[in-house]
C-alpha cells in the first residue's frame, strides 16, 4: 500500500503541477476587462487542492504503521467499473473536440446516470440537458469561457 500511495502522489503532483503551469497561459481577469474570472483561475485552485492533498497523502503514508502496509487488489468487480469509468471519460476527452461540449456531455451524462443510478431513461434525460445546460450557461456566461459548443455540427 505504501508503495501505491507514493506512486500515485507522484501522479498527482507531476499532474497538479503541470495543470498549474498551463493554466498560468491563460487570458487573466484584466484581459476580459469585464471583472470575470478568466478561464485559468479554478484549474488553479483545484490544482493547489490537490497538490495539498498529495502532501497529506505522502505525510500519511510515511507515518503509516508496518500492519497497515496491505496488499492492494488491482483487479476486482470494484476496481474494474473504476477501470471501465476511466476509459468512458478517456473516449469522452477524445470525443469533446469533435462533438462539441453539449453533445459530449449529455452523451457522459446520460451513460454515467443509467450505469450508476439506473434512473428511467425520460428522467435520465431531462437530468442529462439540465446539468449540461447548467454547466455550459455557468461556464459561457460566469466564467467568460468559450465554450465549443456543438463541434462538427455547427452550422
Amino acid at each position: 500500500m505504501k508503495k501505491g500511495n507514493l506512486v500515485l502522489a507522484a501522479v498527482c503532483a507531476v499532474l497538479g503541477v503541470g495543470v498549474i503551469a498551463m493554466a498560468s497561459g491563460y487570458p487573466k481577469a484584466a484581459d476580459y476587462g469585464t471583472g470575470v474570472p478568466g478561464p485559468g483561475l479554478w484549474p488553479i485552485v483545484i490544482s493547489i487542492v490537490l497538490l495539498a492533498c498529495t502532501a497529506i497523502l505522502i505525510f500519511r503514508t510515511l507515518r503509516m504503521d508496518p500492519e497497515k502496509n496491505t496488499k492492494i487488489e488491482l483487479w476486482t468487480t470494484g476496481t474494474r467499473r473504476v477501470y471501465l469509468t476511466m476509459a468512458i471519460l478517456a473516449v469522452y476527452l477524445f470525443a469533446l473536440p469533435f462533438l462539441g461540449f453539449i453533445i459530449a456531455t449529455f452523451v457522459l451524462e446520460l451513460i454515467f446516470i443509467q450505469w450508476f443510478a439506473k434512473k428511467n431513461p425520460v428522467i435520465t434525460v431531462v437530468i442529462s440537458a439540465a446539468i449540461t445546460m447548467v454547466v455550459y450557461c455557468a461556464f459561457r456566461f460566469l466564467l467568460n469561457v468559450p465554450v465549443h459548443t456543438f463541434g462538427i455540427f455547427t452550422i
